[in-house]
């Protein structure tokens, strides 16, 4: 029974890909955000590097899989999401002085679905730890220069009411 389990949760986080363009879509969709689609520009961005990257390295994948490692994809892509919701969740927790709720929930949740996703890359043999590692690392510090910018660089040059649907509706978790 937990063999079966742990093959359904692997083939779950196999399909991420597939939940994180989904999800991104639905919040597009309830958002209708300009940080939101800063946010994804970003994403694609943080993927184009792993790609670019990968060819720069040239470090083959574990077990002779086609195609090269270093760094995992989806790691940085989803290392990218989940560093980037915190820093969003985070901020507006703070401008609302109340970090209680749901919202801690989410974010945790959200958190552990990426480390899901990380272990769930070296557990398929996909790639090798070290390839995972620095996807993580490179899509957290993505995240945090992507927010950064967006807060010293465009925040202030944007319309107030299309960056409140975005940062405002998060906050609405708690």
């Amino acid at each position: 029974m937990v063999q079966w389990s742990l093959y359904g949760l692997l083939a779950i986080l196999a399909q991420t890909k597939f939940i994180v363009i989904s999800t991104t879509f639905l919040l597009i969709l309830y958002t209708r955000s300009m940080h939101f689609v800063y946010f994804v520009v970003g994403s694609c961005l943080t993927t184009l590097l792993a790609k670019a990257l990968k060819r720069a390295f040239r470090q083959p994948r574990p077990h002779g899989l086609p195609g090269y490692g270093m760094p995992s994809t989806h790691s940085q892509a989803i290392a990218f999401f989940a560093a980037y919701f915190q820093c969003v969740t985070s901020a507006a927790r703070n401008d609302d002085d109340d970090g209680k709720g749901l919202s801690w929930l989410v974010v945790n949740g959200v958190t552990l679905f990426a480390l899901a996703v990380l272990w769930s890359r070296v557990r398929l043999q996909h790639h090798t730890v070290a390839q995972v590692l620095v996807g993580g690392l490179l899509g957290v510090l993505s995240a945090l220069i992507w927010y950064s910018t967006w807060l010293t660089a465009i925040k202030p040059h944007v319309h107030p009411h299309t960056v409140y649907l975005f940062d405002k509706k998060l906050s609405l978790l708690e």
